[in-house]
C-alpha cells in the first residue's frame, strides 16, 4: 500500500547547509524532485536518467547543468541498484511507515481473533508468544490435565477471594458443587423426616403486637376508649375528629412529634374542649355509670337582658 503523504520536517529541511545554499528555483526543482520520488512505485527512488530527471525538476539545459551536482548529491544512486538513485532521508521515512502499518494490522488481527474466541467462549491469547526449543532438544509431550474430578476422592478448594479463574474452571466447580448441594439437600431432609418435630423453646421474651409497636388506633377502638372516659354521644363525634386529625398529619403531636400513646393523646384532646372541661366548683366530670353531666352553674356567655334601663 503506497502512502499518501509524508511527514515534511520544516526545521531540518530549512537548516540543511545544502537547502540553504540553493537558489529559489534549485529549492524549487529539489522538492518536485521529492515529491516526484514519493509517488514513484518505491517511495524515496527515482530512475537513474538525467534527462528525465532534468523534465522532472523542469529546469532548463542551462540550469541544470549548473545545478546537477547540487541536486544529484541529494540523490545518491542505489547501493547495488545502479538504475536507480534514491533520497536517503525520504526512504527511511517510507520504511518507517510501512513497518507502522504492518504492526497495526497484525494488532488488529490479534484483537479480531481474541473477539472471536470470546464470542465462542474459547480462551487464546491476542498476540501468542513462541518460545523456541534449544538445538537437538525434542518437544515435550502434552501434559495430561488431571483436575477431572473424582467422586469421593477429591474435594474442590475454592478459590481464595479477589482471584480469578478461567471461565472453564468456574463452569466445573459451579456444576460440581450445584450436584453436591442437591445430594446434601436430599440427606438432610431425610434426616428432618426422620426426627421427631421439636417443639419451640420460649426465651421468655414477649413479642410487640400491632397495639404495642404503636400502630394507629382504630375508629372503635377510639370511640370504646371515649365512651368509656366521656359517656355520651359528643364523645363520639370527638373521638372520630380526634382520628382524622392525626391520620391527616401522620399521627405527629405538634406537627413534628411522633405520637407516643393516642390514649394520652386523646385525653388532652378532650381537656381543651369547653363542653368537656370540669365545672367551675370542682365538681369532677361523671365517669360511666353516673345519672347524667353535670350542670355548669353559670353559662360561659350570658345573654343580653331585654331590660333597657340596666343599659341606660
Amino acid at each position: 500500500m503506497k502512502s499518501p503523504a509524508f511527514l515534511l520536517y520544516t526545521g531540518d529541511f530549512l537548516s540543511s547547509p545544502d537547502v540553504q545554499l540553493m537558489e529559489a528555483h534549485e529549492v524549487g526543482a529539489y522538492c518536485l524532485l521529492l515529491f516526484n520520488s514519493w509517488q514513484s512505485d518505491r517511495p524515496g527512488y527515482l530512475p537513474n536518467d538525467e534527462g528525465r530527471l532534468r523534465r522532472v525538476a523542469r529546469l532548463t539545459a542551462d540550469q541544470w547543468a549548473e545545478s546537477r551536482q547540487l541536486l544529484l548529491g541529494k540523490f545518491p544512486v542505489a547501493p547495488g541498484e545502479p538504475t536507480l538513485r534514491y533520497n536517503p532521508r525520504l526512504a527511511a521515512e517510507a520504511d518507517k511507515q510501512q513497518q507502522h502499518r504492518a504492526q497495526k494490522a497484525r494488532a488488529g488481527q490479534a484483537s479480531a481473533a481474541k473477539r472471536a474466541a470470546q464470542a465462542t467462549g474459547v480462551g487464546q491469547n491476542a498476540t501468542p508468544v513462541e518460545h523456541p526449543l534449544p538445538e537437538g532438544a525434542a518437544p515435550a509431550p502434552p501434559s495430561r490435565s488431571t483436575s477431572t474430578p473424582v467422586a469421593g476422592s477429591q474435594t474442590p478448594v475454592a478459590p481464595p477471594p479477589n482471584t480469578r479463574c478461567s471461565t472453564s474452571q468456574q463452569k466445573g466447580n459451579l456444576s460440581w458443587s450445584l450436584s453436591k448441594d442437591s445430594s446434601l439437600r436430599s440427606e438432610s431432609g431425610a434426616a428432618a423426616a426422620a426426627r421427631p418435630a421439636l417443639q419451640p423453646v420460649s426465651s421468655g421474651r414477649k413479642i410487640p403486637t400491632r397495639r404495642q409497636a404503636g400502630a394507629p388506633p382504630t375508629l372503635a377502638e377510639v370511640q370504646a376508649y371515649a365512651t368509656d372516659q366521656y359517656p355520651g354521644p359528643a364523645a363520639q363525634e370527638e373521638a372520630a375528629a380526634f382520628l382524622d386529625h392525626f391520620e391527616s398529619n401522620g399521627w405527629l403531636v405538634g406537627g413534628k412529634t411522633p405520637m407516643v400513646s393516642w390514649r394520652a393523646a386523646f385525653r388532652n384532646w378532650m381537656r381543651r374542649r369547653p363542653q368537656f372541661q370540669a365545672a367551675p366548683s370542682g365538681s369532677p366530670l361523671p365517669r360511666k355509670g353516673a345519672e347524667g353531666a353535670a350542670t355548669p352553674a353559670r353559662a360561659r356567655t350570658a345573654p343580653r337582658p331585654a331590660d333597657p334601663t340596666r343599659w341606660s
